[in-house]
C-alpha cells in the first residue's frame, strides 16, 4: 500500500512539472502567453488536485482494512503545503494586485519589475503646435527619456515612442488607445502633458520616451523621475531635473541648470553663459564655458572640467574648491585631482587626495590631509603659495628666474631645495627651508606633518610634465602608508 500511494504522489508532482514546462515552452511560440500571470491566477488548482489524489488514497486505504491506516498527510507534506501557499499567495500579490509599492519593496524600478511579468509593446505618436515668440516648454516625465534639439522652425513638434507593458498586444493596444496627449499654451509657457496617472495602475507600465524639435529661442523646464535629459542648439537658459537618469547638455546660450538626486551622469559643452549643478549622482564632465561652473552636493563618480572662462566653483561634503579662468583642464576622483594651466586664482580644501597643479599663474592655497601634493609652473611666482598638509609629500617646481620668499617646515619628514642662497635646515624635529630669492617675491609657505618638503628649479627647456600618476601614487605609497577611507554601507564615496 505505501508503494502504491507513493506511486500517486509521484505522478502527481510528475504532472504538475509536466504541465509548468508546457506552459512556459508555448510561451516560446506565442508571446502573448504571459506564464507567471496564469500561474498567479490558477495556482490554487493544484492544490486542489493534490487534496483529491489524497483523498482517493484515503479511500483506498478504508477499502483495504487488511492493510495498516495511514494519515491523510505527514508532517513533511504539511511543511510543503505551507511553503507552497506562501510561495503562491507571494506571487498572485505580485502579479495579479495593483503594484503599489512592490517595485520600491523588491528593490526594482518600475520598468524592471514590470519586464519580469510582461511583454512590452510600442507605439508611435507625434504632435506638433505652432508658436510665437521665445516659447517657455514646460515638461514632466515619470518614466522615459526627454530630448529638446532647437531648430530654425516656429513650432513644437514631438515624436512620442509609447512603450506599454502589458498581458498581450491587445492589452497594450487599450492602453495606448486611452493614452492623450496636449501641448496646452499659457503666456507664452507651452506644457506637454497626458492623462498617464489617471490609467490603470497610475500608468506605471508605461514609458513615454520624448523627441522635441523647437524653437532655437526656446527655455526648457524638464523634471524626468525615470529617464535622461538632453538639450542642444538653444539659446534660451535650461533647467533640467533628474532623480534617476543622465543630463547631457550641448550648444546652449543661456544659464544651464542641473538637479541631479540619482546616480545620473552630467555633461555640459559649448555653453554660452554659466552652468549649475547640484544635488547628487555620478560623473561630472564640463566643458568649454564662457560664463562660471558651480558644482554644490556629493558626485560619487569622476569629475572633469575643461576651458572654464570665468569661475569654477566644486562644493561638496569633501572637497572644497574654487578657481579662475581653467583654460586648460581640472579631473578629479575619489584619490586624485590634477588641474593643468590654471590662469587666475586656485584654492582647494580637500582629503585623501594626492595632487597634481601644473602650469599655474596667480595664487594658490590648498589644505588635504593626505596624499602627495605636486605644484609645478613654468611662469615665475607673482603671487603667495600656501599648501598645508597633514600627511604626504610636497614638491614644488620653479623655474631659475623665480623671485620668491619660503618658509618652507616639515614636522617629521625631511628637506631639500636647489635654488642656491635658502637656508636649508635638516635637524629634527623640524626641517625647514627659509630665506629669499631674488628680489620683492611673493610669499610661499609650505608645510607637512608627516611628509618631506622639496624645491625644485627646472632647467630652460626641460620637459614640463611629472610624473604619471600611476607612479606618482605609487612613489607616495612606498613613502607613506595611506590613510584607509570608510564609507559607511549603502553610501557611495565622494569626491
Amino acid at each position: 500500500m505505501s508503494a502504491y500511494r507513493h506511486h500517486r504522489g509521484s505522478i502527481f508532482w510528475a504532472l504538475t512539472l509536466i504541465g509548468i514546462g508546457a506552459l512556459f515552452l508555448y510561451q516560446n511560440f506565442n508571446p502573448d502567453v504571459r506564464p507567471w500571470h496564469v500561474i498567479a491566477k490558477y495556482w490554487p488548482i493544484l492544490i486542489i488536485f493534490w487534496g483529491i489524489s489524497k483523498l482517493i488514497d484515503y479511500f483506498h486505504v478504508r477499502s483495504h482494512p487488511e492493510n495498516a491506516p495511514a494519515s491523510l498527510f505527514s508532517a513533511g507534506e504539511v511543511i510543503s503545503l505551507i511553503i507552497f501557499l506562501v510561495i503562491g499567495t507571494v506571487i498572485s500579490k505580485t502579479v495579479l494586485r495593483p503594484w503599489g509599492d512592490w517595485p520600491s519593496v523588491m528593490g526594482m524600478s518600475d520598468q524592471q519589475f514590470a519586464e519580469i511579468f510582461f511583454n512590452s509593446y510600442t507605439f508611435t505618436r507625434n504632435l506638433s503646435q505652432d508658436v510665437k515668440g521665445s516659447p517657455h516648454i514646460l515638461i514632466v516625465n515619470r518614466r522615459g527619456s526627454v530630448d529638446i534639439r532647437g531648430s530654425d522652425k516656429q513650432k513644437i513638434g514631438a515624436v512620442i515612442q509609447e512603450t506599454i507593458w502589458a498581458e498581450n498586444e491587445s492589452a497594450a493596444r487599450k492602453i495606448a488607445d486611452r493614452l492623450q496627449f496636449q501641448i496646452a499654451e499659457n503666456g507664452g509657457q507651452y506644457e506637454l502633458s497626458s492623462n498617464r496617472d489617471s490609467l490603470p495602475h497610475g500608468g506605471r507600465a508605461i514609458r513615454l520616451d520624448m523627441a522635441i524639435r523647437a524653437p532655437q529661442s526656446t527655455t526648457a523646464d524638464v523634471t524626468d523621475d525615470d529617464g535622461d535629459v538632453s538639450v542642444s542648439n538653444l539659446k534660451g537658459d535650461q533647467t533640467l531635473t533628474t532623480r534617476n537618469g543622465d543630463v547631457r547638455a550641448s550648444d546652449v546660450q543661456g544659464v544651464l541648470r542641473v538637479h541631479q538626486s540619482g546616480g545620473g551622469a552630467t555633461s555640459a559643452s559649448k555653453i554660452d553663459g554659466s552652468v549649475e549643478i547640484e544635488g547628487q549622482g555620478g560623473d561630472i564632465a564640463v566643458q568649454n564655458v564662457t560664463g562660471s561652473v558651480t558644482v554644490e552636493g556629493n558626485f560619487s563618480g569622476s569629475t572633469s572640467f575643461q576651458n572654464v572662462a570665468q569661475t569654477l566653483r566644486f562644493n561638496s561634503s569633501r572637497t572644497n574648491l574654487s578657481t579662475q579662468k581653467l583654460a586648460g583642464n581640472l579631473s578629479m576622483d575619489m584619490s586624485n585631482l590634477t588641474a593643468k594651466n590654471v590662469d587666475g586664482p586656485f584654492e582647494l580644501s580637500t582629503r585623501d587626495k594626492d595632487i597634481l597643479v601644473e602650469n599655474f599663474k596667480y595664487n594658490v592655497k590648498i589644505v588635504n590631509t593626505n596624499g602627495d601634493v605636486h605644484l609645478r609652473t613654468a611662469t615665475p611666482p607673482t603671487h603667495p603659495i600656501e599648501v598645508d598638509l597633514q600627511k604626504g609629500d610636497i614638491t614644488l617646481s620653479l623655474p631659475p628666474a623665480s623671485n620668491f620668499q619660503i618658509n618652507a617646515v616639515s614636522h617629521n619628514g625631511d628637506v631639500s631645495c636647489d635654488f642656491p642662497g635658502l637656508n636649508v635646515s635638516k635637524e629634527p624635529p623640524t626641517p625647514a627651508i627659509t630665506g629669499t630669492y631674488g628680489k620683492n617675491g611673493p610669499m610661499i609657505k609650505l608645510s607637512s606633518s608627516y611628509g618631506g618638503i622639496r624645491v625644485l628649479r627646472t632647467q630652460p627647456g626641460a620637459s614640463s610634465a611629472p610624473h604619471s600618476t600611476a607612479e606618482h601614487r605609487a612613489n607616495h605609497r612606498h613613502a607613506h602608508e595611506k590613510i584607509v577611507t570608510f564609507t559607511r554601507p549603502g553610501h557611495s564615496p565622494i569626491v
